[in-house]
């Protein structure tokens, strides 16, 4: 069933993987990170494919649970270099964040290693036991709150942009937010800006585009994992079908963020766009401070001066 998916995505898309492949840049890292995740997920759907087949021949069984781990933490990083795209202005903090957010979301697929989980996650235990299950479901927990928090950022930094777009700016004056007769026409208006924001009414088509397309396939990507762990866990489904959801995630995880990625790189969403204007917001807000600033200390002397 994984494979038949995979292999119709691969094909309903390979128009898109040629031109990827003729771009400048080709053999850059995300590139070649992204179609190693395409291949290794499909090889690890056929491969769980074959080995229930064969009745679960376990050199097999760790083959398969090898490739799932790598091919997983090449589709994740994909989750990362659209975070690195978005936020390329900020410091290597948040960097340095999300990249080890994806090495403990990455890392936790390493729980499969063990043989006693690797045989039902390939459908060859009937009744496996709840603590097995349990370990099945903790990457796919590590994977949800590493989506959660990449989804949770770049829509936050969406709506940060944006709302310099719409005049939704906050006021450090009080009195502009409001009295004791109630809110001001000003915070009213503001208010009102920002709410439209995050719904993606009233944003210019770019930011509304990435907001609606790209991070819909992201919260996308989030429904299938927090389904996934409820199943998984339900004790109402029969034990021994659980486990096979697991390699189901790993499709359709890679089949979303490949989708993210290939439009991006394509240019069908402008992110790149989006994060050279917030380098631009950034310095011009900058160079205001400091022009602020001089201002200032020059009236200031002109004070000291003239006294």
């Amino acid at each position: 069933m994984t494979a038949t998916v995979m292999i119709w995505d691969i094909v309903l898309h390979i128009a898109d993987d040629v031109e990827l492949l003729s771009l400048p840049g080709r053999f850059q890292s995300p590139t070649v990170v992204h179609f190693l995740s395409r291949f290794l997920s499909l090889v690890f759907s056929c491969v769980i494919f074959a080995d229930n087949a064969q009745t679960c021949a376990p050199t097999l069984t760790v083959v398969a649970i090898g490739i799932n781990f790598v091919a997983l933490a090449f589709t994740l990083f994909q989750f990362f270099i659209r975070v690195r795209v978005i936020y390329c202005e900020d410091s290597w903090f948040k960097t340095g964040f999300f990249a080890t957010l994806w090495v403990l979301a990455s890392g936790g697929a390493s729980l499969n290693f063990d043989f006693n989980v690797a045989t039902p996650l390939a459908g060859c235990t009937k009744h496996p036991s709840t603590s097995v299950l349990i370990r099945l479901g903790l990457p796919i927990l590590a994977i949800l709150v590493y989506d959660s928090c990449v989804f949770l950022a770049i829509s936050f930094q969406i709506y940060k942009l944006s709302s310099l777009f719409v005049g939704a700016k906050p006021q450090c004056n009080q009195k502009e937010y409001g009295t004791r007769d109630g809110p001001t026409p000003q915070f009213i208006q503001s208010f009102k800006a920002r709410a439209l924001t995050l719904v993606g009414r009233e944003l210019p088509s770019l930011t509304r585009a990435i907001l609606q397309d790209g991070q819909l396939y992201y919260l996308m990507s989030l429904g299938v994992s927090a389904i996934t762990l409820v199943l998984l866990l339900h004790p109402s489904i029969y034990s021994g079908y659980r486990p096979l959801l697991v390699p189901m995630h790993t499709v359709l995880l890679n089949i979303m963020a490949g989708y993210v990625f290939r439009e991006v790189r394509l240019g069908r969403m402008r992110e790149r766009e989006l994060s050279t204007l917030a380098i631009t917001l950034h310095q011009q807000h900058q160079a205001e401070e400091t022009l602020s600033l001089h201002s200032i200390r020059h009236d200031e002397e002109a004070e000291e001066d003239s006294s």
